[in-house]
C-alpha cells in the first residue's frame, strides 16, 4: 500500500476536485450560517474545475485498463447520488446539503489520496468508495452537537424532558425571529394565559417529512412577518420558547469531507479498534 497521503497514480485530477469542493464549501459554510441558503452562483468556479477534473480521472482510468475496477464505484456513484436527491424530496436534507453531497459524488468517487488511517471496507485500494465515508463522518461528527446542547443546558439550568434538552435550548420569545432553528413547541392563547406544549417527536418527524406549514422555522417569521403577524405577537408574548439547535448539515459535511480525505472513515477506525 502507498504510504498516507499520497496520491495513487492517475489520481491526481480527483484531489483537483477535492480542493475546488472544499474551498467552496467553507464560505457555503458562512452563507448557511448566516443566511440559510448558499448562493447558486457559489458553485459554478468549483464546477468549472470539477467536471473537467472527474472526465479526466476517468478517461485515465479506463484507458490504462483500470475500468473494471470502476464498475463498481459507477454504480455507487448513480445510487447514491439518486439516494441524497430523494432525501431532499422528504425533507431530510436541505437544497444545499444535497447538491453538497451529490457534486462529492459524482467529482470525488474514490479517495484522492491514502488517508493517514487508512481506507474504509466499501472497495479495493484504491478504488474505494470515497462519498459513504464522507457521508458517515458527517453523521458521527453531527452527533457531537446534541451532547453539546445537553451539556449547555445543565450549564444553564434549563429544564425540560431529556429528549428535547439534547435536541434544542429555550431563547426569548421577544428575538424569536434573529434565532436559528425550528420551534419545538405549541404555544396557544388560553383564557387561563399562554400555554405551552412541546411538539411530539413522532409529530415533528411526520411534519418533517410532509413539509408540514406547522413545521415552523424561525427563518420564516424573519422572511415573512406579515405571513406570520399573529403567530409572531404570540411568540413576543411569551417569555422563552424552545427551538431545535439550527446548526446547518452543511458544516458536518464540510467536516466529514476533511476528515474522511486526511484520517479516513471514522466509523472504520473505531471498529478496527476492537478488532
Amino acid at each position: 500500500m502507498c504510504p498516507f497521503l499520497s496520491v495513487p497514480d492517475g489520481f491526481l485530477p480527483l484531489v483537483l476536485s477535492f480542493a475546488a469542493l472544499l474551498i467552496t464549501l467553507l464560505p457555503g459554510c458562512w452563507y448557511d450560517i448566516r443566511e440559510r441558503a448558499v448562493p447558486v452562483v457559489l458553485w459554478y468556479p468549483m464546477l468549472l474545475i470539477a467536471v473537467p477534473s472527474t472526465l479526466w480521472f476517468y478517461y485515465s482510468m479506463f484507458t490504462a485498463g483500470w475500468g473494471a475496477y470502476l464498475i463498481p464505484v459507477l454504480v455507487m456513484v448513480v445510487f447514491f447520488s439518486i439516494a441524497f436527491f430523494l432525501f431532499t424530496c422528504f425533507h431530510l436534507f436541505g437544497m444545499a446539503d444535497a447538491k453538497a453531497l451529490i457534486f462529492i459524488t459524482l467529482f470525488i468517487p474514490c479517495f484522492p489520496f491514502v488517508p493517514i488511517c487508512g481506507y474504509s471496507y466499501m472497495g479495493i485500494p484504491p478504488f474505494v468508495f470515497f462519498p459513504f465515508s464522507v457521508l458517515v463522518n458527517a453523521v458521527l461528527l453531527n452527533l457531537l452537537v446534541p451532547a453539546g446542547i445537553l451539556v449547555y443546558n445543565i450549564a444553564k439550568g434549563n429544564r425540560a424532558p431529556l429528549r428535547y434538552m439534547v435536541l434544542g435550548f429555550p431563547v426569548p420569545g421577544a428575538e424569536i425571529e434573529n434565532q436559528f432553528g425550528i420551534i419545538m413547541e405549541e404555544i396557544k392563547q388560553t383564557d387561563s394565559g399562554i400555554e405551552h406544549r412541546f411538539i411530539g417527536m413522532k409529530q415533528a418527524i411526520c411534519d418533517m417529512i410532509r413539509g408540514s406549514k406547522t413545521r415552523i422555522y424561525t427563518k420564516n417569521l424573519k422572511e415573512e412577518p406579515e405571513t406570520y403577524r399573529d403567530l409572531i405577537q404570540l411568540y413576543h408574548g411569551t417569555g422563552s420558547i424552545w427551538i431545535s439547535y439550527g446548526v446547518p448539515f452543511l458544516i458536518p459535511i464540510t467536516a466529514g469531507l476533511f476528515t474522511a480525505a486526511f484520517f479516513g472513515d471514522i466509523f472504520t477506525i473505531i471498529l478496527g479498534s476492537f478488532l
